[in-house]
């Protein structure tokens, strides 16, 4: 299980900062992963909403972590390969805890 950064700034909607993107969906954090932990850290001021790019989830379809949560994603059929977050209300700190390929 690898370690990354749940201290990531992730800037307000409506735009979205990818928090894993695998090095086959044109980005550098190595192969898709298994399984994920998202977290909204505890100090975070604001919320944050995730959804993933890769596999792509439903047109218009996210979830949202407030400051202290966590969510376990996992791909059950395929990898996943991206994955992006965007503040609710502002600015918010968060990103991804653990990542099992």
């Amino acid at each position: 299980m690898a370690r990354r950064n749940n201290r990531q700034a992730i800037g307000p909607g409506p735009g979205w900062t990818d928090v894993f993107r695998s090095d086959d969906a044109g980005g550098t954090d190595g192969p898709g992963a298994r399984e994920l932990l998202l977290t909204c850290a505890a100090d975070s001021a604001f919320p944050i909403e995730y959804r993933i790019e890769a596999p792509q989830d439903p047109a218009g379809e996210q979830a949202q972590l407030d400051p202290g949560e966590a969510a376990r994603i996992t791909g059950h059929n395929q990898l996943i390969r991206h994955v992006v977050m965007r503040g609710v209300g502002g600015a918010a700190t968060g990103g991804t805890e653990e990542t099992t390929f």
